[in-house]
């Protein structure tokens, strides 16, 4: 990357500001080295030198990112012109509405061809998404708040490629009479609680007449052309292509059980959800949420979803399927350590657990966001107000941990005061005793809820 003497030129009109940019960092010597990576990653750094040199304030940021968040530093050896979008004060505003993002990208993806569709949409939320991670480097914004744009945001790249794959496939298989594709998100996507590295978990539903057949060209029965529909809208968000992967997708959660076909009708999926569906199942719904199809196919999911979750059940049998299923979760995937946020005793696992039994008991506070249902519990007096802080504590440790530390422990002490600042905490020891406070009290909570282990296993 420095072989030309252009790119040395340029690297010596930066160096005064580079220097006093990586001397600013607690570690100067481990910000030298991950500059170094960094520049050695690129094909040509002339164009990266002069940027710097010409925003002096973003030679700050850059140094910033290579020793607090290594998640945006292997972003930025592959895309180095993603620092570039930081020039817009936009890049710094709150995080952008579904509607918004679509508005915006509408222009830019007008006109383009389907495989650079998929090339240009991997682009843009690259671009977003990196914004967001600096925002969170910045400390300048809530971890919530970016966690739900992060949701946003996937929710506008899943409707412009879905659009997208429905013309195209409609192109060889024309449309099945009365019906269409919905996409139901389950999980952080339907909780609307993303992290930078999160999957995407999704179910396919179709309406209409599963016994219809499309009038296109190339005909295909209704089951058979859902199933082929939804398994490229699938691809079309998690292949990589050359503009790079964009999300991990999940549809292990079948419509009709594990068994079942990826797609089924709405019919089909709500009697398979009275008749036949596990006690874990019905959990997952409570954080459903439609997020593709038109507003009255979606407005029927959700009524299916609500009616099915207002069934009446006996409390003694929920209490005991949800302790059956979460051992059976912890023995398959124990905790990685102490700062496994969602694994462990008193984790986040933990927590949606003793929700999701009390909210089905209960009959009340579907809301598929956790702190909105949290809310509407504690006014309820169902959960302790302190479980409602300790969700909110370990919350945003997991959006903050997911980009300045995904293997673990952030590995430097600025990381590790970053995460403190951003949970609201003056330094890591007062984190670390917060969040040992915090799963006590969801701890506690899931032990009040949990039966007794021997009634569990007898």
């Amino acid at each position: 990357a420095l072989r030309s003497p252009a790119a040395l030129d340029a690297l010596e009109t930066l160096l005064p500001e580079l220097m006093k940019a990586l001397g600013a960092a607690p570690d100067p010597d481990a910000a030298l080295t991950r500059f170094d990576k960094l520049v050695a990653g690129l094909p040509s750094a002339i164009g990266f030198f002069h940027l710097l040199a010409a925003q002096p304030a973003l030679a700050g940021i850059a140094t910033r990112i290579l020793w607090l968040a290594p998640t945006l530093a292997d972003a930025l050896s592959t895309r180095v012109e993603l620092i570039e979008g930081l020039i817009d004060k936009r890049a710094f505003e709150a995080p952008a509405t579904r509607e918004e993002l679509a508005a915006e990208w509408a222009h830019g993806l007008a006109g383009l061809d389907y495989e650079r569709l998929l090339d240009r949409v991997r682009d843009r939320v690259g671009e977003r998404r990196f914004a967001y991670g600096v925002q969170l480097v910045a400390g300048a914004t809530d971890p919530l708040t970016i966690a739900w744009g992060y949701s946003e945001l996937a929710e506008a790249a899943l409707g412009v490629l879905a659009d997208a794959t429905v013309a195209e496939f409609t192109a060889a298989h024309g449309r099945v009479p009365d019906s269409e594709l919905v996409v139901l998100a389950l999980g952080r996507l339907g909780g609307r609680a993303l992290t930078h590295a999160s999957d995407l978990d999704l179910i396919y539903l179709f309406t209409g007449d599963h016994l219809a057949e499309s009038d296109g060209p190339r005909p295909l029965g209704a089951t058979t052309y859902y199933n082929r529909l939804a398994q490229r809208v699938t691809a079309a968000m998690s292949v990589p292509t050359a503009a790079g992967k964009l999300y991990d997708v999940d549809t292990r959660l079948r419509p009709s059980g594990a068994q079942g076909p990826l797609v089924v009708t709405l019919d089909s999926f709500e009697r398979y959800q009275r008749e036949e569906a596990w006690t874990w199942e019905h959990m997952a719904l409570l954080r459903a949420r439609p997020v593709y199809g038109s507003d009255a196919a979606r407005a029927e999911v959700a009524r299916i979803v609500a009616d099915l979750l207002a069934v009446p059940r006996e409390p003694g049998k929920l209490a005991r399927d949800a302790a059956e299923m979460r051992g059976k979760m912890a023995a398959h995937k124990p905790a990685k350590g102490p700062l496994d946020i969602k694994g462990g005793p008193g984790g986040l696992v933990d927590l949606e657990f003793a929700m999701q039994v009390t909210q089905l008991a209960t009959g009340q506070c579907h809301d598929p966001n956790i702190a909105a249902a949290l809310a509407c519990m504690k006014a309820a007096g169902l959960v302790p107000a302190e479980v409602c802080d300790a969700h909110g504590l370990l919350a945003r440790m997991l959006v903050m941990l997911r980009l300045t530390a995904p293997e673990g422990e952030p590995a430097t002490a600025a990381a590790r005061q970053l995460v403190a600042s951003a949970c609201g905490e003056p330094g890591w020891p007062q984190l670390l005793a917060a969040h040992d406070a915090a799963r006590q009290e969801i701890a506690d909570w899931w032990a009040a809820i949990r039966p007794p282990q021997q009634e569990v296993e007898g």
